[in-house]
């Protein structure tokens, strides 16, 4: 009898299971999103979608667009820009999924909290990085992704694209109009 087959047996599976083990593991994956059907845009930063059979509106986490009906002063600089722009992606999409964070899922006006993936890639990022969003409504423990988040929003202002090409148009607590229209 060859002794040599048992101990061949095992050592072949145990590489393989170290093989398996050092795969690196994604920080998300997309068992923790959920599908939805997109009903419409609605702007930068807001959409409506079927979620669980129920119309849903979904507010992105920790970003903030420029505003198309501000009650003080009217449509924003680059709105219109960051509603075509989300527009184009979810409508073009395939897939359409949400990704919740740690807190909680609604915020006062009862609207979703979520990171939106439009086939794959989270719609957060790509308005951060064309300079149509800036970080905002940080409150832990929501805050997953705000670190990403910063340094693509700090890259975006280094390149002045966007909200960012315009000086002093976007500051940390929001749009300040008489900071642009009255230099």
């Amino acid at each position: 009898m060859n002794n040599q087959f048992p101990l061949k047996a095992v050592l072949l599976l145990t590489l393989l299971l170290m093989l398996i083990g050092c795969q690196p593991v994604p920080q998300e994956t997309a068992a923790n999103r959920t599908s939805v059907e997109l009903i419409r845009p609605i702007d930068g930063d807001t959409l409506s979608v079927e979620y669980n059979g129920k119309k849903e509106k979904v507010r992105l986490l920790l970003v903030d667009t420029p505003e198309l009906t501000n009650p003080n002063y009217g449509k924003e600089p680059y709105a219109q820009d960051a509603k075509d722009f989300t527009a184009k992606l979810l409508q073009e999409a395939d897939v359409l999924e949400l990704e919740f964070d740690d807190g909680p899922e609604r915020d006062k006006y009862s609207r979703l909290l979520a990171y939106v993936y439009v086939d794959g890639t989270m719609l957060q990022e790509a308005l951060l990085e064309e300079g149509l969003a800036r970080v905002a409504y940080i409150y832990p423990p929501n805050v997953r992704y705000v670190d990403m988040f910063q340094q693509i929003e700090a890259d975006s202002q280094a390149q002045a694209t966007g909200i960012w090409s315009v000086e002093d148009y976007a500051q940390r607590d929001g749009f300040h109009p008489e900071e642009i229209l009255n230099p």
